[in-house]
């Protein structure tokens, strides 16, 4: 009987069986051979430590069983070979192979890497019902070329396709589940199989692109890795120009890539050598100027003394000044940091040697190879950032200061300074080299034909630019083309110099600091919008701007659509330019300088030569002939390597079952319309917008290449809607909507139309000594809020002025029937703002009159009834004024007098009386900050505590709480007398303010 835990287990779960059931159908037989050896034994016939006795050898044998893809059988007998281009014959041997085994295909650049992967993909998607196939490409133009030839050469529905680029993933799952051919990036397909959005037993092909990145732990290894958990029945097909620079590189792509087969092929193979246009090769070696030997010559002088030290510590091989190479330098100083048993002082004392050396290094190569112009820039900023340190005691590095201090470097500043001074000065020979090339091709060929210029420093592209640009005509159009970037800043000697200046502790010497860094920082700004104004107005300005901050894409997609359109006819690259973008067809390549990477130097050279004859132009200076030579020597070697089965290749599964044999049908691939116009997009973005919308299934239409020109908008017609006849279609307010209506002395309702004008509810006003609505909001929104009516016919009180007579019609109305004591305030004259009330107050008047008749026909009756209040409100009705002239001196009590309302208006807005206004101004100046207000506060609390301390008394007030107000004033006259140090321990104090 089973038990409880075995009846909840979730290894009974069918369909966790299912998740964790792998697709793999390889099983590995090893077979292990062990051999005695010959070891090393001591006096004793003990074999000595580290000594193997035995050898062992290990064979594997793999072998796979049925692969677990839906197989159309239908299909399998037979494999297509698009026959839309020129059949080749290396690319026919190339797909044979390709189609069973996992291919590394490593052939020159624009020769028909693409071709091949798509004859693949295009045969996998017939030969399998629902498997996955993929192709991914290091970068999104890549990814938008290899959409565009393959769908231009398959002929694969759109509909059955898709692109995945960006970093949404809406719709993700959705889109792996109903397509079957993907174009993506690495990166992408990596975190959708780690996210389990996408099943790796279902793919059946995957396509690489620059497979020579599948080294470490790039994306490309990591999709590897992960789909080898779970399926090993898939075919993976690698591309690239340049497997790796040596063998080792080369043995780590097979393993990342589990390659069975490498297809190589150079320009000289038999096969391909009939397809490849003519590429002529000229070299060029350039020799240094005079001035460029005798700057070497001084610099070797004054580092000769650090060279001699590093030579007897052993830690640098002893050679020329003039030859001291960075590299070598560097790396004997990360060898020397990794050693644990060098003692610290010695460690970096030999570090620092070797880093001095490291900078030398530098600056002999940008002397030697680009120029003396390139070469100032590295050696003042160095200078500058040395010597700033040292002077501030922030370096104590003496080996550097006998270097950088040295009298021969001061010279070669002013020697520099001097050559530059001159603008028709060339920092080096090869700068005229490429002037008369372009000179000579340009007239040759014509301004339609493009040029690329290969260097590896910014610095040096926009040398190359600026020369260029100031002594060719206008036939020779020059632009930069670099990476995005932004250009490294050189040293700030003013900043950092302020940054580690001693600093003051007073608040004024702060203050001061702050201020001065807000106007250098304003300079700074000034100077940079002054150099930017400068750099637009010059030809050459654009260039100058994309060093400084970079080329984002959009901008690289910008230089490299004018330079296919003839608006650039030379593109000065960095590392950028070799590989991963279309530039476009190339009829001359000058490579400025040189590298020892074989990848580097065959990257430039199959930028020309692809659909018709090119030149390459290579310059060399120094010893960058014997680097260039050598690089390309080792690549021949490790060709030769790989063609005698050098490398260990591992067994991949055929996929197809052994029995069946696939012949080859030569097809014309028919293109549907779709695929058609992908094929004949330019745009990058333009045919990954129409992929992404026909992957979503949505018809559109390609839009038309960009111009500069601005379009023309049409006048658009105006939005129709459709609605009833003879309705409003202006703004309706909601009062309209609703029937009004009034009761009449019957008691029934009078309908109000809209042209009468009922007469409109009083609002009635709060009582003004209520603190809580003394504002002008709350007195306003007050009179919105009260529906107390008032007749219109009523009799009222009018109360008596100041000066005992009728008041106008600003006084207040009171009803009929009610009583009101006269006020009559005497002014105080020391609160001018205030009345008093007296004894021998008389009664109220009352006045029979009708309210037509008091006012008579000035107004309306609206505008009348906005002028009363009711008796409630006021100030003081009949029993208020006996209760206080019972119970209170009339001298101790204040009152303001009554607000004068403004006539001729719907709403009005009540002042605020005196003491109020006060108040309200009090936190009003504290609330903003204000200084004046915050130190009079201060002054008055820290003179209350000074009195209560000194036990100051005060006047008592009597129980009848009857003060006089003569009492309480404060006679200015009287002070205290403190002595300054009281005085200063009063306004010391702390304060709540």
């Amino acid at each position: 009987m089973a038990s409880a835990d075995d009846y909840f287990s979730d290894f009974e779960d069918d369909e966790l069986d299912k998740l964790y059931e792998k697709a793999i159908n390889k099983s590995v037989k090893e077979t292990i051979t062990r051999r005695a050896v010959p070891v090393q034994k001591d006096l004793h016939d003990n074999v000595l430590p580290g000594q193997k006795t035995v050898y062992e050898e290990i064979q594997r044998d793999v072998s796979f069983g049925p692969t677990h893809h839906e197989l159309d059988y239908d299909a399998l007998s037979f494999y297509v070979y698009p026959t839309n281009y020129e059949v080749r014959d290396y690319q026919y041997t190339i797909v044979h192979k390709s189609l069973f085994q996992n291919t590394l295909c490593a052939i020159p650049t624009g020769m028909g890497k693409t071709f091949i992967a798509s004859t693949v993909m295009l045969n996998y998607f017939r030969w399998t019902k629902k498997a996955k196939i993929i192709f991914t490409a290091p970068t999104r133009p890549l990814v938008a070329q290899q959409i565009k030839a393959c769908l231009g050469i398959t002929g694969i529905p759109s509909d059955q396709t898709a692109i995945l680029l960006d970093k949404s993933r809406k719709n993700r799952e959705e889109i792996w589940a109903n397509k079957r051919v993907f174009f993506a990036t690495p990166q992408v397909v990596e975190n959708d199989l780690k996210r389990g959005v996408l099943d790796p037993k279902d793919i059946v092909c995957l396509v690489i692109d620059e497979a020579h990145r599948a080294t470490g732990s790039s994306a490309y290894t990591n999709v590897v890795k992960f789909i080898d958990r779970f399926n090993s029945s898939y075919r993976l097909l690698a591309l690239t120009a340049t497997p790796a620079s040596d063998l080792e590189g080369v043995q780590e792509v097979v393993n990342n890539l589990d390659i069975s087969k490498i297809e190589i092929r150079t320009e000289e193979s038999m096969d391909i050598v009939k397809y490849m246009k003519k590429r002529k090769k000229e070299k060029i070696e350039v020799p240094l100027l005079l001035e460029i030997e005798d700057i070497i010559e001084q610099l070797g002088m004054a580092v000769k003394p650090v060279l001699q030290q590093a030579i007897e510590l052993g830690i640098y091989e002893e050679c020329d000044p003039s030859q001291i190479n960075a590299f070598k330098a560097m790396q004997q100083s990360q060898k020397i940091i990794a050693n644990p048993t060098i003692p610290e002082g010695i460690k970096w004392r030999n570090f620092f040697i070797l880093q001095l050396l490291n900078n030398v290094g530098q600056m002999l190569k940008r002397l030697k190879i680009y120029g003396i112009r390139t070469f100032f820039n590295y050696f003042q900023n160095k200078c500058t950032e040395f010597t700033t340190k040292y002077n501030l005691k922030k370096s104590t590095n003496k080996i550097a200061a006998e270097f950088y201090y040295h009298p021969i470097l001061k010279n070669i500043k002013n020697q520099c300074e001097n050559y530059l001074s001159d603008p028709k000065f060339v920092g080096h020979g090869k700068l005229q080299c490429v002037r008369d090339e372009l000179m000579d091709f340009f007239q040759k060929r014509g301004s339609d034909s493009r040029v690329i210029i290969f260097t590896e420093l910014r610095e040096s592209a926009l040398e190359i630019v600026k020369f260029i640009d100031s002594v060719a005509d206008d036939q020779i159009r020059p632009h930069i083309f670099i990476g995005q970037a932004r250009a490294k800043e050189g040293f700030d000697e003013v900043k950092y110099t302020r940054k580690h200046a001693p600093k003051g502790r007073k608040k004024v010497e702060r203050l001061h600091r702050q201020e001065q860094e807000k106007f250098l920082e304003a300079e700074r700004t000034k100077r940079a919008a002054n150099d930017k104004l400068e750099r637009s107005a010059r030809r050459t300005g654009s260039s100058e701007e994309a060093q400084i901050s970079g080329m984002n894409q959009k901008m690289q997609k910008e230089v490299i659509h004018n330079f296919k359109k003839g608006e650039y006819n030379v593109l000065v690259c960095t590392s950028i330019g070799e590989e991963g973008l279309d530039i476009g067809e190339v009829d001359l390549i000058i490579c400025y300088d040189t590298t020892s990477s074989p990848i580097k130097n065959i990257q430039r050279m199959g930028r020309t030569g692809r659909k018709r004859d090119g030149k390459i132009v290579l310059l060399f200076s120094s010893n960058e002939s014997y680097k260039f030579e050598r690089a390309m020597e080792d690549y021949s070697t490790l060709q030769a390597l790989i063609s005698k089965q050098c490398i260990d290749y591992k067994k991949s599964d055929r996929i197809i079952p052994e029995d069946i044999i696939p012949e080859c049908h030569e097809t014309l691939i028919t293109i549907n319309d779709e695929n058609e116009i992908i094929n004949e997009m330019e745009d990058v973005d333009e045919v990954i917008r129409y992929a992404t919308q026909c992957m979503m299934g949505k018809k559109v239409k390609p839009k038309k290449a960009i111009t500069k020109k601005k379009r023309v908008q049409e006048n658009k017609k105006p939005k129709k809607f459709f609605m009833p006849d003879n309705v409003e279609t202006s703004i309706v307010s909601a009062s309209t909507l609703i029937n009004k209506f009034l009761v009449n002395e019957s008691g029934g309702k009078q309908l109000v139309t809209s042209n009468e004008n009922p007469s409109k509810k009083r609002k009635i006003f709060k009582a003004l000594d209520n603190l809580e609505n003394d504002s002008t909001e709350e007195a306003s929104s007050s009179l919105e809020t009260e529906d107390e009516e008032v007749s219109d016919d009523n009799n009222v009180f009018i109360a008596e002025g100041q000066n005992g007579c009728q008041k106008d019609l600003e006084t207040a109305i009171i009803r009929t029937g009610e009583s009101l004591t006269t006020l009559k305030p005497l002014h105080n004259f020391e609160r001018p703002n205030m009345a008093l009330f007296v004894n021998d107050c008389g009664l109220p008047t009352k006045i029979e009159k009708n309210v037509k008749d008091i006012r008579g026909n000035q107004h309306n009756l609206e505008k009348e009834k906005s002028c009363t209040v009711d008796k409630n409100n006021m100030v003081l009705s009949l029993d208020d004024w006996n209760f206080f002239r019972n119970r209170y001196i009339p001298e101790g009590v204040s009152f303001d007098v009554e607000p004068n309302f403004v006539q001729y208006t719907k709403g009005v807005k009540v002042p605020h009386c005196h003491k109020v206004s006060k108040i309200i101004t009090l936190f009003n100046d504290e609330s903003n900050d204000n200084k004046k207000r915050t130190i009079d506060m201060n002054y008055t609390k820290c003179l209350a505590r000074g009195m209560l301390r000194d036990e100051k008394k005060f006047v008592k007030v009597n129980d009848k709480s009857q003060v006089d107000n003569n009492s309480v004033n404060h006679d200015s006259s009287q002070s205290f007398t403190l002595s300054n140090a009281e005085l200063d321990d009063i306004l010391g104090s702390d304060s709540d303010f």
